[in-house]
């Protein structure tokens, strides 16, 4: 037997109850004036004689000597407790199986099973699909389980095979986006990806109650109902409620793993960009997301600029722009790493330190108007910045509206 399987009894374990000797319990009270207690009040009774007999039942020395002993030939022979509980009513020794379950664990901590870890989603709902594919075929348990070894590698539970078959458990565990695979393409998820891409922010709870989380924090309430009602569309729920923040700005925030995992940064372009330019409509929609969160219009000027800490992410934009039709320039540096800048609001001011170079892309003043009518804003303060800059050089008549998807 190993050195870390050495048999041990803890000291503080003696031999009368299986728990330890608690003979106190049942000594009889040295105060004549206090109440019986239950058990000695159902003895005065003539009831509950069986139930006191049970509870006092205790290992006699000899018993214990014998259990103790068949635990340690169990464990060298890899028993569990109760194959030794088994071996012990063979040998006409009467101990209780949860008296064998005590003492083996209290003397064998460490072979206690701990649970392994998951397998990743993706491949449980592959596995299930499966297994709900050959049962329809007709296979038995056993065939399921032998195809799903030899085909994923991996030994699937009878009991989980049961379950999955008829219905009682899933893999999907009601998740209403189980995989990133299962996301649809749509402008929704489009504009969604452009804001977390820009202001937005994924963030992992390492709380004992876990959770993934995104979310947008801003002062337009316009972007942030726009942004909670494509939440909503994307994940198939009522679209969540702002709630107020410090500095009187508004905040949404949602759970779902499969967003994180696609929207956490640095950001994967290639795993976006299937969604993003699934169509023109989606791409138009990933712009006004990207630039509702990092844009800006001069008032005077009317200069669209936009700017990101990630360079590869502004070369990107400027690639779907481009398929727009709009040319733009940059990225050149805005801001130096290390640099000090302030954020004010009503109540209070803060200076911090950069982190990160940020970078500037600019729409182009040729393609102005061509911006505002296939992109635009939802936030209305800089569309009408926009707008009146429009008017002020005669390329906007009228008061007219993007074309939104």
């Amino acid at each position: 037997m190993s050195q870390d399987m050495a048999f041990r009894v803890p000291q503080h374990l003696g031999g009368g109850l299986v728990a330890g000797d608690n003979r106190e319990q049942y000594a009889p009270s040295t105060n004549p004036t206090a109440p019986p207690g239950p058990g000695r009040k159902a003895a005065m009774d003539g009831t509950g004689e069986d139930r006191m007999e049970k509870t006092r039942r205790r290992l006699t020395p000899e018993k214990r000597a014998r259990l103790l002993d068949a635990l340690r030939r169990g464990v060298e022979k890899g028993y569990g407790y109760v194959d030794v509980w088994r071996e012990l009513k063979k040998s006409g020794i009467d101990v209780s199986r949860k008296a064998v379950e005590y003492w083996y664990y209290k003397c064998f901590p460490e072979r206690v099973r701990r649970r392994g870890e998951y397998l990743p989603r993706e491949l449980r709902i592959r596995l299930y699909e499966e297994v709900r594919e050959l049962r329809r075929k007709g296979l038995g348990y056993r065939r399921i389980r032998k195809n799903i070894k030899e085909l994923y590698g991996v030994t699937l539970n009878n009991a989980v095979i049961s379950h999955w078959c008829r219905g009682i458990h899933t893999p999907y565990n009601g998740a209403r986006i189980p995989t990133i695979d299962h996301l649809e393409p749509s402008p929704e998820l489009a504009y969604v990806i452009g804001v977390v891409a820009g202001d937005g922010w994924v963030v992992k709870i390492s709380t004992r109650s876990g959770g993934y989380r995104i979310g947008v924090k801003a002062k337009d309430r316009e972007f942030i109902e726009e942004f909670a009602r494509c939440l909503g569309k994307v994940l198939g729920r009522e679209p969540p409620k702002p709630i107020t923040v410090e500095g009187g700005k508004l905040e949404v925030r949602v759970q779902s793993k499969t967003l994180y995992q696609l929207l956490q940064k640095p950001f994967d372009i290639g795993m976006i960009r299937p969604l993003a330019e699934y169509s023109e409509d989606c791409i138009r929609s990933f712009l006004r997301g990207f630039f509702d969160s990092e844009g800006s219009v001069d008032k005077n000027k009317g200069e669209i600029c936009c700017y990101n800490t990630d360079i590869r992410l502004l070369e990107y934009v400027q690639k779907l722009l481009r398929a727009l039709g709009i040319e733009t320039t940059g990225p050149r540096i805005k801001a130096r790493k290390g640099s000090i800048y302030k954020i004010c609001y009503k109540i209070w001011e803060r200076t911090t330190v950069k982190r990160k170079d940020v970078y500037c892309i600019e729409v182009r003043a040729k393609d102005r108007l061509k911006f505002y009518r296939l992109v635009g804003f939802t936030i209305k303060r800089k569309q009408q910045n926009l707008e009146e800059h429009l008017k002020k050089r005669g390329l906007l008549v009228t008061s007219h509206q993007p074309t939104l998807p």
